[in-house]
């Protein structure tokens, strides 16, 4: 007898998402200005590049049935393009790259003292070495403005073209970790318990704050009033600049590995626990003051590991060290289940300048960009 056995149902991923196995963990993903490239990290330091533009885009695929009205989306037909790939590892990972002009990125080559940037298309070439000494830290200014690279205690603005240095200090600590203000006028630098915040025109000091922790990622909100820092020993690090003080929320369940705040829900949220951990701005939580909390998506057994907020709406994305990816509305339990759980921690997200693509990274290596027509969000 012969056993008939049903097609896969392709998921709403399948019909949404671009993916490709590139073998070894993604330990972040970044869209270039314009939108049009994603550049990704891997473990061992080699950079892939997967190019936006989508020749069979969710859009062109969808279809209206005559009878009922209902949209569906056709399966792909075609094979993807195979993304660009550096040859040999080239970045340094702990440093990351970030975007630069319009198309380019920029980023620290593995032997730790070049600055080197990134093409678009994956052309990859050396900008200036950095002066001595290794480079501890690497952003970027908007508009061609310059590098902020830091050695240890010197920090430098470079030309992003030439690798000229503009403007150079010396600090009282070394600096790990950089953070651009949104308005681009102050840059803070992070390293050895101390926050140096620093006017971007001259890098002449405007205050400094001492701030225990073992920092990951560090985070202005958009209306310059707080430093925030997710912490590596599983705390959040608050920093009012104004006043110069500092607190801590500890006791996280893990790392908290993902910071973001968004202008359209007023809200900072973090990765860490078993569910989107966020407080309301302007104030959050600091001193005998509980702040308000959000609530976002729902709890669960399954780590948050790191969330992206859309750059236009009140949404975000919500990575689970399962596999597991969600699209949640910032202060709702409601939530959009994305990616299925697969068992591949996911480990960087990040939404395209106009919200329309969501590019996810793996523990396992997959790298998806996940494409929403315009009639997704309402």
């Amino acid at each position: 007898m012969t056993q008939h056995i049903p097609p896969h149902a392709l998921s709403l991923f399948d019909l949404l998402a671009r993916t490709w196995d590139l073998g070894t963990e993604i330990r972040d993903l970044r869209f270039n200005v314009v939108g049009s490239t994603v550049a990704v990290t891997l473990a061992d330091g080699a950079l892939a590049f997967l190019q936006v533009a989508d020749a069979e885009g969710p859009e062109t695929r969808m279809r209206s049935e005559l009878e009922t009205g209902r949209m569906t989306i056709r399966p792909r037909e075609k094979p993807l393009p195979l993304p660009a790939r550096s040859q040999e590892p080239v970045a340094a990972v702990a440093t990351g790259l970030c975007p630069v002009a319009q198309q380019g990125f920029a980023f620290v080559h593995h032997d730790g003292a070049e600055i080197w940037r990134a093409t678009a298309r994956g052309q990859v070439l050396r900008i200036a070495r950095a002066g001595e000494g290794r480079v501890t830290a690497l952003s970027a200014l908007p508009d061609k403005r310059g590098l902020v690279v830091a050695r240890g205690a010197r920090m430098d603005i470079m030309s992003p073209e030439t690798g000229i240095t503009l403007v150079s200090t010396g600090l009282e600590h070394a600096v790990t970790r950089i953070a651009v203000s949104a308005d681009a006028q102050r840059i803070a630098c992070w390293g050895e318990g101390q926050l140096t915040v620093l006017n971007t025109a001259d890098l002449a000091c405007l205050a400094r704050i001492a701030a225990e922790g073992r920092v990951i990622r560090l985070r202005w909100s958009p209306e310059g009033r707080w430093i925030v820092g997710g912490c590596a020993d599983k705390a959040l690090l608050l920093v009012d600049v104004a006043k110069g003080q500092v607190d801590r929320i500890v006791d996280f369940p893990a790392p908290v590995t993902a910071v973001a705040f968004s202008s359209k829900a007023n809200a900072m949220i973090a990765s860490g626990a078993f569910r989107v951990v966020g407080w309301h701005l302007p104030d959050l939580p600091f001193g005998p003051h509980e702040g308000v909390s959000v609530e976002t998506g729902k709890p669960g057994l399954t780590l948050v590991e790191t969330v992206a907020v859309h750059p236009l709406r009140d949404l975000c994305a919500v990575g689970y060290a399962n596999g597991l990816v969600t699209i949640c509305q910032i202060g709702r339990r409601e939530e959009m289940m994305l990616r299925e759980g697969r068992g591949d921690a996911v480990t960087a997200l990040a939404w395209s300048p106009d919200g329309a693509h969501l590019a996810i990274g793996t523990a396992a290596g997959a790298a998806s960009i996940a494409t929403f027509p315009k009639t997704m969000f309402k």
